[in-house]
């Protein structure tokens, strides 16, 4: 596919002109996104020492953050109108994502093997991306959205185990080895250089609703977690910069509460405080994660309670 005709600007002038073929537009400027990925694969068989990965995995992570940067800015033409086009592309998205990652032989599963080290730019874009779009549909209200990309199902093959494996969202996030281990050399160790490395990618207005948004993603993945065996639940590392209780703040309002409990996948506020009471969260978590339990974090006590 032409990546010089599918371009973000082609989409933000078929927008502008309300150009008939704005779906087919924005499908092929997704689908050549996808495709450009595949310039940033690291070839294995060039690597001859462990400085040498690493040094090709910071590269790698410095110029995709140009294009979560231009795909985000493509999503936020559409978010001031919670234009429903994103709810239709925004899955098919990431199960192309997948298949990409699948076809090229890319492991998104952590481990320190080189052949998998050499994917750690892809973990951090994708980790980094799916926060962000989530921050930027939460911020925007786009809750019928963000909740077909959180509630979507997808199959991976498990090569492994050469098995089709159900997965969703969760699988965007993994341990990152190269930024939390290999490059975590200070006195004292840094909690998680992953959570580092976005926050110096973020404005500080922007990133304090990226940590939010990143904990609620956890709380959602307790709900809806499919792959048992490797991922459980999402993992919030921006947590580690959490000083904030409410996650979602607005929930208190029954207004926002109306719109956003599409996410929650209850219909009245008895139902969603009865889906909080019966969560199980993960005893796990070290005390240095500033991770709210979820009654707090998404208000129990006064969900609903202001007009």
């Amino acid at each position: 596919m032409n990546e010089n005709i599918w371009t973000a600007q082609a989409v933000e002038t078929a927008v502008i002109e309300d150009n008939s073929n704005l779906e087919i537009i924005l499908s092929n400027y997704f689908q050549t996104f996808i495709e450009r990925l595949g310039e940033y694969e690291i070839n294995i068989q060039e690597i001859t020492t462990t400085e040498l990965l690493t040094q090709k995995i910071l590269e790698g992570i410095e110029k995709l953050e140009v294009l979560r940067k231009e795909f985000i800015s493509v999503v936020k033409i559409f978010v001031p109108s919670d234009n429903s086009i994103l709810k239709q592309y925004l899955p098919r998205f990431f199960d192309n994502l997948l298949k990409f990652y699948e076809e090229k032989g890319i492991n998104l599963y952590a481990g320190t093997g080189a052949d998998v080290l050499r994917n750690d730019h892809y973990r951090f874009f994708n980790q980094f991306l799916y926060i962000s779009l989530t921050s930027i549909l939460l911020e925007n209200k786009c809750f019928e959205t963000l909740k077909s990309i959180l509630h979507a199902k997808y199959q991976v093959y498990d090569k492994a185990y050469q098995i089709l494996r159900d997965v969703n969202f969760i699988r965007f996030r993994t341990y990152n080895y190269t930024l939390n281990q290999f490059l975590n050399t200070t006195s004292p160790k840094r909690i998680s250089v992953t959570a580092d490395y976005i926050r110096n990618y973020s404005v500080p207005s922007e990133f304090e609703k990226l940590i939010k948004a990143d904990i609620l993603l956890y709380y959602i993945s307790l709900w809806y977690h499919i792959d048992k065996i490797f991922n459980a639940s999402w993992f919030p590392e921006l947590s580690v910069y959490n000083r904030d209780e409410q996650i979602l703040p607005y929930m208190k309002s029954r207004t926002y509460f109306e719109k956003a409990k599409v996410l929650f996948g209850v219909n009245t506020v008895e139902e969603y405080k009865k889906l909080l009471e019966d969560t199980r969260e993960n005893p796990d978590w070290t005390g240095m994660y500033r991770i709210p339990l979820v009654q707090t974090g998404l208000l129990y006590d006064t969900v609903g309670s202001v007009e």
